[in-house]
């Protein structure tokens, strides 16, 4: 007779190497979270710290519960077979959750995120927090080592008291225990992979006490319960799936983690757990990753152009409506033909979606709106495929064409119409219903099977039709979406028209004030001026100098007082700018402003003297020269009046314009 015999490296082969990588490690873990009853799971990633802490406030585990299912690889627990370890538990304060986490990949996969591992959780059962905390402590490490059994690694287990947390000292102190484990099979260990060890365990400082005054809920103090993982170094590849974004798609981490549970659709469900990453790039301010401002709101779901949300029977047939550019909903059933008749393989299942026009022109949405909306449809849109209320991968990425919607549109974008990249909804599915929809073992999909070709094929041939009725020229039911796309088009182009002029105005906006303060630096207007009076002096004197008779003279000099008026009043005009009827940006308008200002004071301290100096040296001169020369009374008053006049022609063109 003979026996298996488990390698330690089994947990290696099970968990890190089939985790395709660290965005679908998180999201197994969500999952599990989800399956303890969560209504929240929450990362923080500490970048100066090489620190990411994953934590939940579900049932959490007793230490039995640790030892006899998280520490054992294949549980039956969760296929309710009746045998062995009895189902997990619930919470009877919520709806019953089917059980996402089915195969155990979500404990191993921790592994991928980094090599090292301090678990704490506290359970709660029938409404009552534990009075104990489980702590554990793993290095990833030891279960890539070859020539050693799985039974023969210990992995340390405390307990401590629910008032006060594990402190750096007492996780040091469970390190300093593996330590020791390690030490007991140093022999049968390579020494490059035990030096790298020993050098992991050393480095390991984390202070679970001190992290959880630092961080808001979920926390163990108090009442609180649930599951933390404090994993400590952190693989940087994980950085570049947070960071790197290829011609403005999405990340990996927002591919795999954003829309864990459906947000987006007005009238959804109340998600069953909300899903939060947190990216500390370093000691500033927290980026919110994956949130609640990050994904499509059911606001921006009313906000687009079109709406399609209704329920596929199952016989394939849809039954619901279309709203075409947010008018009344227009009822539409379709039918799927290929099914004979026959009930599906795949079930029923809810859809809803959201489609943003291409075209700004041709969009419902306001133009300070369209760009962010296109933007975050080209990063985020897609039909999302929700289970049980949980997302299930990779629906709803760009990439992934599993409808062939996009390659289909490269062919004849006008009469496909649709595309990922301009819109978003989700698919919604239960167990009960579908369960004939099975996810491959990697998690990544569904196996295509019979209930998935139907369901493909399904969908398929609504995209098809539903597109040539009412958004294709021809269809039937495309007279509203013709008509006012045909408006709005109309609208766009009478708009950008005028914010060609809006942009023409401004630019002579701009160049009639950057000409004026031209000249006004170089003393342009100042000279100018100053010419005239210059000029009038000289001229005034040749005439009374003169030998003509003191009436011509006098007509003589009458002239010259008016040239030189008139020559005054054309370089005030020049600098007068007239503001446009247009909107300005915050640096324009601090320019007018200023503008009104030099404009007061070029012509207080320099036109209205001069003007004052011109005619009362003319009047001067005629009167030393006893000529019959006919002048202002109040001279000073005369020209003042005309100043002010020209002031306030610029200050009311000012107001008018605003």
């Amino acid at each position: 007779m003979a026996r298996f015999h488990v390698r330690a490296r089994t947990v290696d082969m099970l968990g890190r190497q089939q985790i395709a990588g660290i965005p679908t490690a998180i999201s197994e873990l969500f999952k599990n979270a989800h399956d303890a009853y969560a209504r929240k799971v929450e990362v923080d990633y500490f970048r100066e710290d090489d620190l990411l802490v994953l934590r939940d406030d579900g049932l959490g585990m007793t230490r039995e519960d640790f030892e006899a299912r998280w520490l054992t690889i294949g549980t039956e627990s969760k296929l309710s077979t009746g045998r062995g370890l009895s189902p997990p538990p619930r919470d009877p304060s919520q709806p019953k959750r089917p059980v996402l986490g089915e195969k155990g990949i979500g404990r191993l996969a921790v592994a991928i995120l980094g090599p090292q591992l301090f678990v704490l959780t506290r359970a709660k059962r029938n409404g009552v927090p534990g009075d104990k905390l489980v702590g554990a402590f793993l290095n990833w490490k030891i279960f890539e080592l070859p020539g050693l059994d799985l039974d023969e690694i210990e992995i340390p287990v405390r307990e401590f008291p629910v008032n006060l947390l594990p402190d750096e000292a007492a996780v040091k102190d469970m390190v300093a225990e593996f330590s020791e484990v390690v030490s007991k099979l140093a022999d049968r260990i390579d020494q490059t992979q035990l030096i790298e060890i020993r050098r992991g365990l050393e480095e390991f400082d984390i202070d679970p006490r001190e992290l959880n005054d630092d961080l808001e809920q979920p926390s163990l103090s108090g009442d609180g319960t649930g599951t933390h993982f404090f994993v400590k170094p952190v693989d940087r590849i994980i950085q570049d799936d947070i960071d790197t974004r290829e011609a403005d798609k999405a990340t990996k981490i927002e591919k795999h983690l954003l829309g864990f549970t459906n947000t987006m659709t007005p009238g959804a469900n109340t998600p069953p757990i909300v899903a939060r990453f947190r990216d500390y790039p370093d000691e500033g301010i927290a980026k919110e990753r994956i949130g609640d401002g990050v994904f499509f709101t059911p606001d921006e779901y009313m906000m687009v152009d079109h709406h399609i949300d209704g329920m596929f029977d199952e016989y394939g047939q849809f039954q619901g409506n279309v709203r075409v550019y947010q008018m009344a909903p227009d009822p539409y059933i379709l039918n799927w033909n290929a099914g004979d008749g026959r009930k599906t393989l795949c079930g029923p299942f809810k859809f809803s979606v959201a489609i943003l026009q291409g075209e700004r022109g041709a969009s419902l949405v306001p133009p300070e709106e369209f760009g962010r909306m296109s933007k975050k449809a080209s990063r985020y849109g897609g039909i999302y495929i929700y289970r049980n209320g949980v997302r299930i991968q990779p629906y709803g990425d760009t990439d992934y064409d599993w409808l062939d919607i996009e390659r289909r549109r490269t062919l004849r974008a006008a009469h496909y119409f649709y595309s990922f990249r301009r819109m978003f909804g989700a698919i919604e599915l239960s167990s009960a219903a579908n369960g004939a929809l099975t996810e491959k073992a990697g998690r990544e999909g569904f196996t295509e099977n019979s209930a998935y070709r139907q369901f493909r094929s399904i969908l398929i041939n609504f995209f098809l039709q539903s597109a040539g009725d009412f958004f294709r020229e021809e269809g039937k039911q495309s007279d509203e979406w013709e008509q006012k796309r045909l408006e709005l088009q109309k609208a766009d182009e009478i708009r950008k028209r005028r914010a060609r002029q809006a942009r023409s105005r401004r630019r002579d906006f701009e160049s009639s004030l950057e000409t004026f303060f031209q000249n006004l630096s170089g003393r342009g207007i100042e000279t100018e001026a100053t010419n005239v009076l210059g000029e009038v002096k000289r001229q005034s004197d040749l005439v009374v100098r003169s030998k003509r008779s003191a009436r011509e003279k006098a007509l003589a000099l009458m002239r010259i007082e008016r040239d030189s008026r008139q020559r005054l009043k054309d370089i005030r005009k020049g600098s007068i700018v007239i503001r446009p009827r247009i909107g300005l940006s915050r640096k324009m308008s601090n320019q007018w402003l200023e503008y009104i200002q030099e404009f007061e004071r070029l012509d207080n301290e320099i036109l209205t003297p001069i003007e004052i100096q011109v005619e009362k040296y003319v009047n001067t001169c005629a009167v030393d020269s006893d000529l019959p020369f006919h002048q202002f009374v109040r001279i000073d008053s005369a020209v003042r009046t005309r100043s002010e006049e020209a002031i306030g022609t610029v200050r009311r063109l000012g107001k008018e314009s605003n």
